[in-house]
């Protein structure tokens, strides 16, 4: 064979290689993005507005955690789409132990001023806690997007 033949297959081999490479790529951030949007729409449509009830943020914190767990059964093999869906899941504990502790507080009877108070201020922190997780949600979600849409 030619020297210039064997380029040419070498180049169709490489450039097959990097197109399977990044057809895999898309099915790997296709089945992320089913997983985290059917599990924030499930988690919507069973607590759209919470409010005051300590047992939707158990429901939020459940839901949460079945996120995390849809995230767990990925398995990609882009090392940056790794990275971005362990800070995903990181977000999503977060998000179902603020839940789960804002339901706790909710749920603990306050009867003096002092009480009252406690209360109120633990619900603030944790209230400032999971607004901090709203920027670093979005920090996440571009990683993501720029994993699985790059410029």
């Amino acid at each position: 064979m030619t020297r210039q033949g064997t380029r040419a297959i070498t180049l169709l081999f490489l450039s097959g290689t990097l197109g399977c490479g990044a057809v895999k790529r898309v099915h790997e951030c296709r089945a992320v993005i089913e997983a985290v949007n059917d599990g924030l729409s499930e988690l919507h449509l069973q607590v759209p507005d919470a409010g005051a009830s300590a047992p939707a943020y158990v429901a939020i914190a459940d839901g949460y955690d079945a996120l995390g767990r849809r995230l767990d059964e990925l398995s990609p093999g882009d090392p940056a789409l790794v990275k971005a869906i362990e800070s995903y899941r990181e977000l999503t504990q977060r998000a179902a132990k603020n839940s789960r502790a804002y339901s706790e507080a909710l749920s603990v009877p306050a009867k003096s001023t002092k009480q009252r108070a406690d209360k109120q201020a633990k619900l603030n922190r944790i209230r400032a806690e999971a607004q901090s997780d709203i920027s670093r949600e979005a920090l996440v979600v571009r990683k993501l997007n720029g994993v699985c849409h790059p410029q």
